[in-house]
């Protein structure tokens, strides 16, 4: 079987989700202050140069790993990661917080299993993870999406 172009470039995958998630708590917090505004967390011009003279890849092959990278969905392995750790009683809390001098908008992710907390469920990769505190912020973005115009969010 062959390695998928994610898997082949996984450690240029990892920063381009830190970078996500990193633009994702910017555009966040302009959609906590109005839930009109439409997200776009897509990395930048000078995020892509950066990465791509970082990691040293070619135009076409980092365009198509871009690609690959914004249609990526949870892996089998983290459903069934996930499915496992609330069936034994964890518990998955998603905790938006922002902050008013940065205007950010932060979405931690928290787990806990019989009165212990945890950073993250073991056995994730650190991709997993990452793929999972994005669709935590998705969560967050559909949730202001949803919310009354004339009322500020509370969370």
């Amino acid at each position: 079987m062959s390695e998928t172009l994610i898997e082949k470039h996984e450690a240029l995958v990892v920063e381009m989700a830190t970078a996500y998630l990193d633009n994702m708590e910017v555009e966040l917090g302009r959609k906590y202050k109005d839930i009109t505004y439409d997200i776009d967390a897509g990395l930048s011009q000078e995020q892509h140069k950066e990465l791509k003279s970082r990691f040293d890849i070619a135009d076409q092959e980092y365009t198509d790993l871009y690609l690959d990278f914004k249609k990526m969905e949870p892996t089998d392995h983290l459903t069934k990661a996930m499915a496992a750790f609330t069936a034994s009683g964890g518990n998955v809390e998603i905790e938006p917080g922002y902050d008013e001098e940065t205007k950010r908008l932060s979405v931690d992710v928290n787990f806990s299993i019989k009165d212990r907390n945890l950073e993250k469920i073991e056995g994730l990769s650190e991709l997993e993870d990452k793929v999972l505190r994005m669709n935590a912020m998705l969560q967050v973005d559909t949730l202001l999406s949803g919310s009354d115009p004339t009322v500020t969010p509370e969370f």
